[in-house]
Formats: C-alpha cells, sequence, structure tokens
C-alpha cells in the first residue's frame, strides 16, 4: 500500500444498536468508535425496521 492511500484512507465505521431494557431497538448508530453506553451492540448491518423492535437474537450476542 502506498504511503498516499495510507495517508488518506478513512477510518472502518461501524454499526450500532441501542436497546432498552427489553432489549427493543430505540436507535441505530454508524461510528468509527463504540458510543460508551453499554446499552449499545454492534450490528453487521443497520436495518431501519428494527427501531421498535427486538432485533434478531443472533446479533444480540
Amino acid at each position: 500500500m502506498s504511503s498516499w492511500t495510507r495517508l488518506f484512507q478513512r477510518p472502518k465505521r461501524r454499526h450500532f444498536a441501542l436497546l432498552d431494557e427489553q432489549r427493543r431497538c430505540r436507535m441505530l448508530l454508524t461510528a468509527v468508535e463504540r458510543p460508551s453506553s453499554t446499552q449499545w451492540i454492534e450490528v453487521p448491518e443497520i436495518r431501519l425496521d428494527w427501531i421498535g423492535k427486538p432485533i434478531p437474537g443472533a446479533l444480540q450476542s
């Protein structure tokens, strides 16, 4: 990888979902760093239909 490519390379963006007490999705976020609250979980993609609903169980680990 050339020095120019590394110089202008963007940090990798990650996707997160904020879960409430009932494990329902309340907010979705794309960010470079993980949010500080423990209620945020990392998810592989953003799906707007998750808002207000429990996200699939396999993603809640």
